[in-house]
């Protein structure tokens, strides 16, 4: 089994910032109201990043973003509703701008007014690229990982044969075998150190929200929906992703959006973030960075009182000194500048943003 190079292994070593909860005001719940649950990490007056998860997976798989990037940006990723502690949405037919909705409240209640980069991996990335086509003045730039076409295309019996496929399947009660589920995610050769997160990744699971995911990802077709995000997009994908292989997935995303850039990552699987986190963050750094460059620096809105200037609190904060820690982690990333021969080799972008 290969070994991790130093700076992936060290950003994988590195505590979580602690949950917290905020209200959200939405129509998506009843009542108007729900809360949805979040991790932060970083100074709030620097460029904002928000981190959207797959179907199986919850915030915590953003473990080494929080690591490598709160020293020079404010480090979001969220529960998606229904997972962890998260308000799920009612009914049975939650649509995947729903959730973009749920998106857009959560940034409402944070005080959050743009996004230097909106990440999504796997059904995050559906989610994430809804939300940058409804709310574009919102987002400056877009990181897929992972991404999927999602099932919208298919239509009558054998859209309904394989959603109830899909839904039959999702049950946290279910018994599996999480080292199953791993090798299906990551690359054959993957570091134990790696596993080890990728193994726990469902632990903010629900049935209900697994299955309000499930359904959101027929009502849409991502290919159709790419070209009309306006910012500037990167895509990235594992040549070894059994999950969302290339040719099904982000070559037809690539297609619909020509000028988005590629970033293939050689040898890794589905799970991006933790197969590779130095090179995934050096590529999302390189986004934000055009976003930085348009003056999104004043992204969260602050009172002035006397000579104390506090952000907007949400309604639930997290504990005093949450994230704190991961700021002194945040030169690893320089550090894979300068050392990047120990890591994987860094593939550069197939395609370039152009206009």
């Amino acid at each position: 089994m290969a070994d991790l190079c130093p700076p992936d292994a060290e950003l994988l070593m590195q505590d979580l910032p602690a949950l917290a909860r905020v209200d959200v005001a939405s129509s998506i719940y009843s009542g108007q109201q729900g809360q949805i649950e979040y991790r932060a990490a970083g100074n709030p007056s620097n460029p904002t990043v928000l981190m959207l998860h797959g179907l199986g997976s919850s915030s915590a798989g953003y473990r080494a973003q929080f690591a490598g990037l709160s020293r020079d940006f404010h480090v979001i990723a969220w529960n998606a509703p229904g997972f962890g502690g998260s308000s799920p949405i009612p009914g049975q037919d939650a649509k995947i701008d729903d959730y973009a909705s749920a998106v857009e409240g959560l940034l409402r209640a944070l005080r959050v007014r743009r996004l230097a980069a909106l990440v999504g991996s796997s059904w995050g990335s559906v989610v994430a690229m809804a939300s940058a086509r409804r709310y574009p003045a919102l987002v400056d730039s877009l990181v897929l990982s992972a991404p999927n076409v999602a099932r919208g295309h298919i239509a009558g019996e054998a859209r309904d044969a394989e959603l109830k496929a899909w839904l039959g399947r999702a049950d946290v009660d279910i018994p599996v075998s999480r080292v199953a589920i791993a090798n299906r995610l990551v690359a054959p050769d993957t570091p134990a150190q790696v596993r080890q997160h990728v193994e726990r990744l469902r632990d903010g699971m629900t049935t209900d929200g697994w299955r309000q995911a499930i359904r959101s990802l027929f009502t849409v077709y991502t290919p159709d929906i790419i070209p009309e995000v306006r910012c500037p997009t990167a895509i990235l994908y594992g040549t070894l992703d059994q999950v969302a292989p290339y040719r099904d997935h982000a070559e037809r995303l690539l297609a619909a959006a020509p000028r988005a850039t590629s970033h293939p990552f050689e040898d890794c699987g589905h799970i991006l973030k933790l197969e590779a986190p130095s090179k995934f963050n050096a590529v999302l750094r390189e986004m934000a960075a055009q976003a930085k460059g348009n003056g999104s620096n004043d992204i969260r809105e602050k009172e002035t009182h006397g000579n104390r200037t506090r952000s907007r609190a949400a309604s639930t904060r997290a504990p005093s000194g949450a994230g704190h820690g991961h700021d002194r982690v945040g030169y690893l990333d320089d550090a894979l500048r300068l050392r990047h021969h120990l890591c994987r080799p860094l593939s550069w972008p197939l395609r370039r943003w152009s206009g």
